[in-house]
């Protein structure tokens, strides 16, 4: 039992640094818009859309990769991590 949540866990905290890499990695790519602040400018929507997106594809090799390896408890910790990335891109795209 104790592996099993461990293994969500684990999972869960793949699944959420993922979409974090990406943003991170558009923020160097992008250096302009640390400056912006922003959230409501367009070019910074666009861009933090792009990065979630891109944690998202992220977060999908990595979990048919556990389902592969047969890592189920570690794939649905990835799948559900996926929740606020699907938040934030309601809240982005129709929201703001």
């Amino acid at each position: 039992m104790r592996n099993r949540k461990i293994d969500f866990i684990a999972g869960l905290l793949v699944g959420l640094g993922a979409p974090l890499f990406s943003i991170a990695v558009a923020l160097e790519a992008f250096p302009v818009l640390q400056d912006v602040g922003d959230v409501t400018n367009p070019a910074w929507r666009l861009v933090t859309m792009r990065a979630i997106s891109f944690g998202t594809i992220i977060n999908a090799i990595l979990f048919f990769t556990a389902l592969n390896f047969e890592r189920e408890r570690v794939a649905r910790g990835i799948l559900t991590s996926c929740v606020p990335s699907v938040i934030a891109v309601i809240y982005f795209q129709f929201i703001l």
